[in-house]
């Protein structure tokens, strides 16, 4: 689908699971305790039976990074660096949200569990993985594209905002379980 620098965006293929669940293992182990703990939970958040059915319904997007780029070595299966799942469905009280573009659920896409592995960061995978949600969006004629991140999360913040999200504002106790809330973020198309 995209190409950026030695990254390539396409859509996870249905044997490709287990690697799709090891990514996600990895983020939630290397980013714990860090300053970009993602407050994931193993077997929780994201739950595997999300992650099978977003991956055999072809809305889970994975990063990858060129055999050799990263010191694996020519003939190396290309490793996940970035994922995430793009569908229709926001969260639980996201009706509730102050958007700015009118638009039914169908012509919505939200974006889940977007993550790249600390060992890729400052590469410029995070806002590849954010311009091929866009690209998604509009091939498939969608209204807007959004999104949600943790109010502490300020990189995301200025790398969606850089990418032209407008913060849509604070959804106080959106993270209810975590105890924290969420900046709403949306793309008009």
């Amino acid at each position: 689908m995209a190409t950026k620098a030695t990254l390539t965006i396409r859509q996870a293929r249905v044997d490709e699971f287990d690697q799709v669940m090891d990514f996600y293992t990895k983020m939630i182990d290397e980013m714990r305790d860090t300053d970009f703990d993602v407050c994931w939970e193993h077997g929780v958040h994201p739950s595997p039976a999300f992650l099978r059915a977003s991956v055999e319904a072809g809305e889970a997007y994975v990063g990858l990074v060129d055999a050799g780029a990263d010191g694996a070595g020519e003939g190396r299966t290309p490793r996940i660096a970035s994922a995430m799942v793009l569908n229709g469905e926001g969260d639980a009280g996201y009706e509730r949200a102050p958007w700015r573009v009118t638009a039914e659920p169908d012509e919505v896409l939200v974006v889940h569990v977007l993550g790249t592995l600390p060992a890729y960061h400052g590469r410029g995978f995070a806002r590849a993985m954010v311009e091929a949600c866009i690209d998604v969006a509009r091939a498939a004629g969608k209204k807007a594209v959004r999104l949600d991140t943790f109010t502490t999360n300020v990189r995301a913040q200025n790398l969606y905002e850089s990418c032209g999200f407008v913060n849509c504002g604070i959804y106080e106790g959106f993270y209810d379980f975590l105890g924290l809330s969420a900046v709403m973020y949306e793309h008009a198309l």
